[in-house]
């Protein structure tokens, strides 16, 4: 996430937020946080988000 968030110039919180789905991001930022997704093939490790879930808990 930190590679993407320096890609797209924005925070990890809004990369968060834009693999999350989260509706709090401007159509324009998703789009470039999107494109930085891709051109660095980020992929979500969904065993790291299903840990967070447990620990949040």
């Amino acid at each position: 996430m930190k590679d993407v968030a320096a890609a797209a110039g924005v925070s990890i919180k809004t990369v968060s937020r834009v693999v999350n789905g989260e509706d709090q991001v401007s159509p324009g930022t998703r789009q470039v946080v999107e494109d930085a997704v891709l051109r660095l093939g980020y992929v979500r490790n969904e065993h790291a988000a299903a840990l967070r879930r447990t620990v949040d808990r």
